[in-house]
């Protein structure tokens, strides 16, 4: 349907952009033709008064006087030969001006009608793609929503209809129980994310402020210390005193939080995170370095989409938004994030933000 619609309204812009064309061609030759008719006429003009003066001797001897009112565009001048009909070259000279303003003022009319309907195609185009990429990406949203749904409650429905039962035993109730209890856990982090990812859209998420990005990082991580040694990692955090950057608390917290959980989640035990904070002129730089298996090259872009998971290591996969959350909300502060890995060698996530200066 997209495609069809896309192929009507070309076929519509072309139609215009030609009816235009035509439009200015025609008044165009219509101003051409008036000319060359105005011209016309003066030559016939000069043929008749040139048979009148040949005819009657009485006309030649004062053509002036016996054509002049008939023929006020004529100049009659008198030679050895006769009497010489020319065209008054103050009259051709306001023909051809005036043929040359009647088809300027048609050229500078179509050239704006043209500019009219090319500015109102070009609007109506980007309006109709912006609508067909928002239909494109809403239907996108909703299918990796329901699938990262569906993925943990057919989890837990079939570990519920395991535990029914009989003859099962504790260790392997204890072992259902906790994957349970992880599927819960990754339910719930998919809400809060998919929640996130429509709060800069629904939700004021608070006025920018003045924010220490050693006092940030390390308060993110204090809170995280009790999920990094449930998870058997390490958490390290080297910042100097006094980087500060204007920003939103809530947003910043929850990029660093993203990118730590999912350095975490996403490299075996026992993972060591190191985040650094470095000073610049211009921008700060907060890097988040882990020592697990790296992303290849190839993925290097495709991590920051919405719903990808490239998790193939055996571990229970993410839910593939905090990645794109952390690109989405470092954007809003007017910063970038870099990445730097190899596989097998670890990686490194570094938010790019910008300085707050003597004069911000």
């Amino acid at each position: 349907m997209g495609n069809r619609l896309g192929i009507f309204y070309l076929i519509l812009v072309l139609l215009l952009l030609v009816m235009g064309a035509w439009w200015l061609y025609f008044l165009t030759q219509v101003g051409n033709d008036r000319a060359e008719y105005e011209l016309q006429k003066l030559a016939n003009d000069k043929l008749h008064a040139t048979f009148l003066i040949q005819s009657d001797s009485k006309v030649g001897e004062n053509p002036r006087g016996w054509l002049g009112p008939s023929f006020p565009d004529l100049v009659f001048v008198k030679t050895a030969a006769g009497v010489e009909v020319q065209v008054d070259p103050a009259v051709m000279r306001s023909i051809r001006k005036d043929a040359r303003a009647t088809r300027n003022m048609f050229l500078y009319e179509g050239f704006f009608f043209i500019t009219l309907l090319v500015a109102g195609s070009t609007i109506l185009y980007l309006s109709w793609r912006s609508e067909v990429k928002f239909k494109q990406t809403r239907e996108l949203f909703l299918s990796g929503a329901t699938h990262e749904f569906k993925t943990p409650l057919a989890s837990l429905k079939l570990y519920t209809e395991t535990l029914g039962r009989q003859g099962l035993g504790a260790e392997d109730r204890a072992l259902i129980r906790t994957r349970m209890v992880e599927d819960v856990t990754r339910l719930e982090s998919l809400v809060d994310e998919v929640l996130s990812m429509s709060a800069d859209d629904t939700f004021a998420q608070g006025p920018q402020v003045r924010l220490d990005l050693g006092d940030e990082c390390r308060a993110v991580l204090d809170q995280l210390q009790d999920f990094a040694r449930d998870h058997g990692a390490g958490l390290t955090l080297d910042a100097p005193a006094d980087i500060f950057i204007l920003g939103r608390k809530l947003t910043f917290h929850l990029v660093l939080r993203n990118l730590v959980v999912n350095a975490v989640n996403h490299s075996p035990e026992p993972v060591r995170v190191a985040v650094t904070v470095k000073r610049g002129r211009n921008w700060h730089r907060v890097a988040v370095a882990d020592d697990g298996p790296g992303i290849p090259r190839r993925l290097h872009k495709k991590v920051f989409e919405c719903f990808f998971s490239g998790r193939k290591d055996g571990r229970r996969p993410g839910t593939g938004v905090g990645l794109h959350l952390v690109q989405r909300n470092i954007e809003t502060m007017g910063g970038r994030v870099e990445l730097e890995s190899e596989e097998g060698s670890g990686c490194t996530f570094t938010l790019v933000v910008p300085a707050l200066t003597a004069n911000s």
